[in-house]
C-alpha cells in the first residue's frame, strides 16, 4: 500500500477548491454548443462530460445572477436551480463535490437520494 495514493475527503476537496480549472477545447466547444438548449450531451468514458455540464451550470448561475439584479427580474428567475442526474447513489456525493469545485463555494449544491431527506435550505443545484 502506497499511503501517496491515499488522502482524506477533506484534502482531496481543499485541493480541488483551489484549483484553476479549464476545459479542453473539445469540451468548451461542447458548453459553445450547448447555448441554451435542453442537450444530452454524449461524450466517452473520462473525456469530463462532469465538467461540460458543470461549466453549462456556472454560466446560467452567471446568467440567473446578472437578470436577478435587473429590475426584469421575475421570481421565477431568480428562483430556477439546475438539476444533475446520476445513475447511481454512489455518485451522488462525487458529482456534488465536483461540480461544488467547479461553480465555487458561492452557490449551494445540494444533494438528494433514497433515503435522505429533501435539502432544507433553497438550493441552487441539485445533484440526485
Amino acid at each position: 500500500k502506497n499511503d501517496a495514493y491515499f488522502f482524506s475527503l477533506a484534502s482531496r476537496d481543499n485541493y480541488l477548491q483551489n484549483m484553476k480549472f479549464q476545459l479542453r477545447p473539445y469540451q468548451k466547444q461542447a458548453v459553445d454548443k450547448i447555448g441554451d438548449q435542453n442537450t444530452i450531451v454524449k461524450m466517452p468514458t473520462g473525456s469530463g462530460k462532469t465538467f461540460v455540464a458543470a461549466e453549462f451550470i456556472k454560466q446560467g448561475l452567471k446568467k440567473r445572477s446578472l437578470i436577478s439584479a435587473s429590475s426584469l427580474a421575475s421570481s421565477a428567475d431568480s428562483t430556477s436551480a439546475a438539476l444533475f442526474l446520476v445513475p447511481a447513489c454512489d455518485l451522488v456525493a462525487q458529482q456534488r463535490r465536483a461540480i461544488e469545485a467547479w461553480i465555487g463555494r458561492d452557490h449551494y449544491v445540494a444533494e438528494y437520494m433514497g433515503g435522505k431527506s429533501s435539502p432544507s435550505r433553497r438550493f441552487d443545484v441539485l445533484v440526485s
